[in-house]
């Protein structure tokens, strides 16, 4: 499985770089599949029912549903290809990279020994801190969005983890939903906000850091 994570490490590091909302939403996209990877790696063979919403959540909803909805608001509204996820000077990309570093220090105290469950809990504890980094520093509505899906991204690979519990599937439905429920309205107001969709750098307040 430690492929897998570095793998999704890298999928969330990538469009912090290379500054266009299609990289951003691809993103979001590979952490979605490579989540679903990770499930079904660790559940070894679905057989119950709330395996197989997690897997649905994971696969189906965030690596195609959601990519692919956000992308159809944003290509009709005919928006610059760049979208600057945070801000793009040294020092934003050193903090990031810093988030990384500390994150895996963060998982070695919280979890022993060394293993794949430190390394999971390593890259869900990047994704949540790079997650906020993006909420903080940039004020368009998608990437407000793409903020707030990494954040979510990162609790549901942190759910993975050693020692999962097996919900209830109606409560698992039940989250399911709400999360679906949650992104139509940031589809919806990503809709009705264009001029904001993805800002310029003029129409933006100045960055956090």
């Amino acid at each position: 499985m430690n492929p897998l994570l570095i793998a999704l490490l890298g999928v969330m590091l990538v469009p912090l770089f290379v500054a266009t909302w299609r990289t951003s939403l691809l993103g979001l996209s590979g952490q979605g599949l490579l989540m679903a990877l990770i499930a079904s790696s660790l559940i070894e063979g679905p057989s119950a029912v709330g395996d197989w919403i997690t897997l649905v959540d994971l696969g189906l909803v965030r690596g195609l549903v959601v990519p692919v909805a956000l992308y159809l608001v944003v290509r009709r509204q005919d928006v610059p290809a760049r979208l600057d996820v945070i801000p793009p000077t040294l020092l934003s990309w050193s903090v990031a990279f810093g988030m990384v570093l500390g994150a895996f220090n963060v998982a070695e105290i919280l979890v022993t020994p060394a293993g794949e469950q430190q390394t999971l809990v390593a890259v869900a504890t990047a994704g949540f801190l790079l997650g906020f980094l993006v909420l903080v520093t940039r004020g368009s509505t998608l990437s407000q969005i793409i903020g707030a899906l990494r954040i979510e991204n990162a609790i549901a690979l942190l759910e993975l983890g050693g020692g999962r519990h097996h919900a209830d599937p109606i409560v698992q439905a039940g989250l399911l939903v709400v999360f679906v429920i949650t992104v139509g309205f940031f589809r919806w107001y990503l809709a009705t906000v264009p001029g904001r969709a993805v800002a310029t750098p003029a129409a933006v307040e100045g960055p956090t850091l």
